[in-house]
Parts: structure tokens; C-alpha cells; sequence
């Protein structure tokens, strides 16, 4: 495959991510989407089957599940340039909140988002559902301690 078609690839799995996971949260005050919040719910979104207890997702275990630690600290650097080409697209807005940045989706985001159909992008937003609902009340340390503990646990299995 081209270099250059794998990184596109890439770069559109990664901020449909992203964009699936922000539409979840949309205009909240209570949830502030900053950059280390949304690289840790990330996580989620990509490794649901070491992340989440559901046996569908425990059967679909796949390589890159099991070695899932090794990237539980991801590149700062990767995702301000999700976040930046979303900006550029118009799909996200990027606000000062206190002392930080939060992302929010924008109505043309909201739109993409509503049209997607794929059995992909279904199960992404199941995952994004179960982040609103159970995970984005925990602080960012107990995330990151629970992130550790169920990836390190499928490498010592």
C-alpha cells in the first residue's frame, strides 16, 4: 500500500474517532473535552475489548488488544494534529475554558456524525455512549490507573 494512502487512512480512523467521541459530549459544561481527556477516552474508543466487560468484545480480542499497553501514553504531538485538521474542517471548535483548552463538536460535525451507517462507526458510538455514562466521572487518574491495569492485565494472561 502507498505511504501516503496509509497515512490518510490513518488520520481518518483517528478523528473519526474523535469526532464520534466529542458528538457524545456536544456543548457540556460539566465535561471539559480537553486534549488529556479526549487522548484518554481515546483509548477507550480504540481498545473497547480490554477496556470494556462485555463478552461480544472479549470474543472479537484482537493482536493489537493484547499489546494495548504499550500505547497507553500516546503522542501529544498525533493528536493536536487530529484535533487541528477537525478545527480546519470546521467540524470542531476549540474554546478557552478556565485556564485550558476544551473541543467541541460543531453543527457540521453533528451532521457527519448523523450520517455515518457503517457497523464501524455503530459500535464506536456504543463505545463513546459508555464513556458518557461511565467513565468520564472518574478523574483523569483513576482513568489513566485503570488503563494500566486492564491493558497490563492482558499482557500477564
Amino acid at each position: 500500500m502507498d505511504r501516503t494512502i496509509q497515512i490518510n487512512s490513518e488520520l481518518i480512523l483517528h478523528v473519526n474517532r474523535i469526532l464520534i467521541l466529542l458528538s457524545y459530549f456536544g456543548n457540556q459544561k460539566s465535561i471539559k473535552t480537553s486534549l488529556d481527556k479526549i487522548m484518554l477516552f481515546d483509548f477507550y474508543m480504540k481498545y473497547p475489548s480490554v477496556m470494556i466487560d462485555d463478552e461480544d468484545l472479549v470474543n472479537n480480542f484482537s493482536y493489537y488488544d493484547y499489546y494495548s499497553y504499550y500505547h497507553w501514553k500516546p503522542n501529544r504531538e498525533e493528536y493536536h494534529l487530529y484535533l487541528r485538521y477537525l478545527t480546519a474542517k470546521r467540524l470542531i471548535s476549540r474554546i478557552i475554558s478556565g485556564n485550558e483548552f476544551i473541543y467541541q463538536i460543531t453543527q457540521d460535525g453533528t451532521d457527519i456524525i448523523e450520517g455515518l451507517n457503517s457497523s464501524y462507526s455503530k459500535s464506536l458510538k456504543s463505545v463513546a455512549l459508555h464513556i458518557k455514562k461511565h467513565v468520564s466521572k472518574l478523574s483523569d487518574t483513576k482513568i489513566e490507573n485503570e488503563i494500566i491495569k486492564r491493558s497490563l492485565s492482558r499482557i500477564n494472561s
